[in-house]
């Protein structure tokens, strides 16, 4: 029988405030170990109607995006679905951990479904993410994402390669970066130890997704016969309705994806003996707050850092979770309240990495956030959040 959980009555279990001295690893870990077991518990209703309300709406922009009367109530529909992309993928993500509903089974399925609109094949996106990303997170050589690299490295690349490396840190080339080295080279087209280990899983799901884009394609044109007044020919109607939003979602994905593990307070490691697995995840770990709604249309998944301490955790608890973690942790806890300013700042200041000063450099080797960031707290870079 599924429990709600009721703040109020666990308010008392976390020790509470700032805790000089205290190190972001003791940090994380006592906040884990006091988190109410009720923030971990998944409740299969919970997870079924976040599943059913995203794939349906998904699903019915889709066909409004062809059927509806007026050319407005279409475009309309369009614009919907970069949204709704979105909060479906963080459903697959969830069950991709596993933290959405209890049943194995169920997870792995509504996984598979739920991430087909963003085109990520379920296995090779649980390798990547789950066992690289969180296993190595901001690991060089292991994190599989928007790696930072030396001023010895970049200077080492042709001058093609260097013009690609200012594109992907630039503000509005991000996303092109987790678009070619991320969704391609580990999603879609994976190497070596880029692979998952099941191979025969990840071909099939790989498949499941042609499929489904087969089924865009197709339905599309089938829907397109019943459009009324069409604005454009059938063709470019349907590569307008399956590419537009898919595109605008994962150029958010990508900025996403880049704010949550880059910042000019954060570090990134090269070196395995200095990384340390509740640190990184607490310090090098954004939760980065978003205008109204859209925080609670992605399905929360900006709480970030609780998610990253603890990957049970079901979207539907995350808020709280991350609620709990930043009142426990102050001192150590990463917000970032996102403005276009503050992004293209970001952007600015995180070019290359010094691994051994630990400070972002600029393309000329130039410091330009302070050094030894694995050592600072939080409080003391408040004027650059």
């Amino acid at each position: 029988m599924s429990t709600t959980f009721d703040p109020r009555s666990s308010s008392h279990s976390i020790p509470r405030g700032n805790h000089p001295g205290r190190t972001a690893a003791d940090a994380a870990r006592a906040w884990r170990e006091h988190l109410p077991k009720a923030l971990r518990q998944r409740i299969v209703s919970r997870g079924l109607i976040a599943f059913g309300i995203y794939f349906t709406l998904f699903h019915a922009c889709f066909v409004g995006s062809f059927l509806p009367p007026t050319a407005s109530w279409r475009f309309l529909c369009i614009v919907l679905q970069p949204l709704l992309i979105g909060g479906l993928f963080v459903v697959g993500h969830d069950a991709a951990h596993h933290s959405l509903v209890p049943q194995g089974w169920l997870n792995g399925l509504l996984g598979r479904l739920a991430l087909l609109p963003a085109w990520h094949p379920y296995t090779s996106w649980c390798y990547s993410h789950n066992t690289l990303h969180h296993g190595g997170t901001n690991l060089r050589g292991r994190h599989p994402d928007f790696v930072p690299l030396t001023k010895a490295e970049y200077d080492a690349l042709p001058l093609w390669r260097r013009a690609v490396e200012r594109v992907y840190r630039s503000w509005w080339g991000v996303a092109s970066s987790y678009v070619f080295d991320f969704f391609l080279g580990y999603l879609i087209f994976p190497r070596g130890k880029r692979s998952p280990p099941d191979r025969v899983a990840f071909r099939l799901d790989r498949m499941l997704v042609l499929a489904y884009l087969a089924m865009q394609a197709l339905g599309g044109m089938w829907l397109s016969q019943f459009t009324p007044n069409p604005m454009m020919n059938p063709g470019l109607h349907v590569f307008t309705v399956v590419m537009i939003p898919w595109a605008s979602w994962i150029w958010f994905m990508g900025v996403m994806s880049f704010i949550q593990h880059t910042h000019p307070t954060m570090a990134w490691y090269d070196n395995r003996q200095e990384w340390s697995y509740y640190h990184v995840q607490l310090k090098s770990t954004t939760h980065v707050v978003l205008p109204w709604p859209i925080e609670s249309l992605l399905n929360n998944i900006t709480d970030h850092a609780a998610h990253h301490l603890d990957p049970t955790i079901p979207l539907y608890h995350l808020p709280e979770s991350q609620r709990l973690l930043e009142e426990d942790c102050p001192e150590h806890a990463v917000v970032v309240h996102w403005t276009p300013a503050q992004y293209l700042e970001t952007c600015r200041i995180c070019k290359l990495y010094d691994f051994e000063r630990h400070c972002w450099t600029d393309f000329a080797g130039r410091p330009t956030s302070e050094m030894g960031l694995p050592d600072r707290c939080v409080d003391a870079a408040k004027g650059s959040r």
